[in-house]
């Protein structure tokens, strides 16, 4: 059966109502899985609206119920990543997140301290009574200003070196999962155009010359990667600076 994905970079300074929008029209394209970045803990409250909210890392379970939950949230309590699954589809089964980078020195001129923030990925496993199989889920965001064309940039050797450690992180991660006898989504803004993970597919395989998902050109940074190729991809504007994705997958 299609199980339908959506991923969404939710920029961190839109105000509220603006960020309930963008939510609203993701969730509108009625997706199984869904994958938010920059959707920090303050914005908590707004995902109590559609469903029960689980915050990772904590001690025990810090779980935030809901009265009528569409879906069950997986949110970082720091990073701003969140995973999320249809509550008539799935049941979670467990809610984590994986440390990619700590904090560390910055080659940015724009961020304050001249420091780069920790990059924490989500992590939700649900059962899929669809299928009767278990699905792990995975919402990331990389460490921007590492590319420079469609290469890294060798005057950012630090950028770089933190990004290749990500990504590997990440990559450990899928396979990990894979190993487990998950099925596996990777959901996110890798920072990176042309950016793939080993053991997943790209959704944007056979479609790189498709309007891209930041400013006005192709570039791709934004990906849902799973098993096997998208058969639809659509691009949703949002009040963000990031377009956001629905893809549909055959299970």
């Amino acid at each position: 059966m299609p199980t339908r994905v959506a991923s969404a970079n939710v920029l961190f300074k839109l105000a509220a109502s603006a960020a309930e929008e963008t939510l609203t029209t993701v969730l509108a394209t009625e997706p199984d899985l869904v994958g938010l970045q920059e959707w920090y803990v303050s914005r908590a409250g707004l995902l109590r609206r559609t469903g029960d909210v689980t915050l990772v890392p904590s001690f025990g379970v810090l779980r935030l119920p809901a009265r009528t939950p569409r879906y069950h949230w997986v949110a970082t309590l720091g990073a701003g990543c969140v995973v999320g699954a249809r509550s008539d589809r799935f049941d979670l089964l467990e809610g984590r997140s994986l440390l990619l980078s700590g904090l560390g020195r910055s080659e940015r001129v724009d961020h304050p301290f001249n420091a780069e923030p920790p990059r924490i990925a989500a992590v939700g496993i649900f059962r899929d009574r669809a299928t009767e199989r278990t699905t792990a889920m995975i919402s990331y965001h990389l460490v921007a200003g590492a590319q420079r064309g469609k290469s890294y940039d060798a005057g950012k050797p630090t950028l770089v070196a933190r990004h290749l450690q990500e990504v590997s992180r990440l990559g450990a991660l899928v396979a990990e999962l894979q190993h487990a006898g998950h099925d596996v989504y990777a959901t996110g803004d890798s920072n990176f155009d042309g950016f793939r993970l080993a053991g997943l597919t790209s959704s944007w395989d056979g479609r790189e010359d498709q309007p891209g998902t930041i400013g006005r050109g192709k570039r791709k940074i934004d990906d849902v990667l799973g098993p096997g190729p998208a058969t639809e991809v659509v691009l949703l504007r949002t009040p963000s600076d990031h377009r956001a994705l629905m893809t549909v997958r055959e299970t």
